[in-house]
């Protein structure tokens, strides 16, 4: 699945003034790799840990999954300080749908930071890029993401039941 095509990033940060939404640089990957291993992190993402080899090879697979239309991965950051405080992620499903995931590093959560970062990709994915629909998925215990979901105007569709019996809540957000 993807886009039938490359993506084309943004041309410039994507920001509110409080964070900033942008390509994710070698410089970005220490707090991205230590944040991988926060338990809470782990608790709702599928993703492993960050290791040395994907440490590596993580801005190679960042410019492939852009390339061939896969996904948009980028980097929350402090917009006053560009500091990394969090990543967020495209994965397209097609040319009109994707999905939209985020986390954000430990020492800045309870910031509203999710809520912001969400807006700015989802206006971003839904104007220039034209899709129709983005999809916001959340463990029915996460009760922050819902928050989140709710609060940048998602609507919740439906949910399904994982093989490990957890629930996880689908949203969807359309283009106006």
């Amino acid at each position: 699945m993807g886009r039938s095509g490359p993506i084309e990033p943004p041309g410039e940060p994507l920001t509110d003034g409080a964070v900033a939404v942008r390509l994710r640089r070698e410089s970005d990957l220490a707090a991205i790799a230590a944040a991988s291993h926060d338990p809470e992190s782990l608790r709702w993402l599928t993703d492993p840990p960050m290791d040395a080899e994907a440490r590596r090879t993580s801005l190679d697979r960042n410019a492939e999954a852009w390339r061939t239309g896969q996904a948009a991965p980028m980097v929350i950051a402090a917009a006053d300080s560009d500091e990394p405080i969090g990543i967020v992620n495209l994965q397209f499903r097609d040319d009109e749908v994707a999905t939209i995931a985020y986390s954000v590093f430990p020492a800045h959560r309870g910031q509203g930071i999710a809520p912001r970062a969400v807006e700015l990709v989802s206006g971003w994915a839904l104007g220039q890029l034209r899709l129709s629909r983005l999809i916001l998925e959340a463990d029915e215990g996460n009760a922050a993401s819902i928050r989140v979901a709710e609060k940048c105007g998602f609507e919740r569709t439906g949910s399904r039941v994982e093989d490990s019996g957890a629930t996880t809540v689908i949203f969807a957000r359309t283009a106006s």
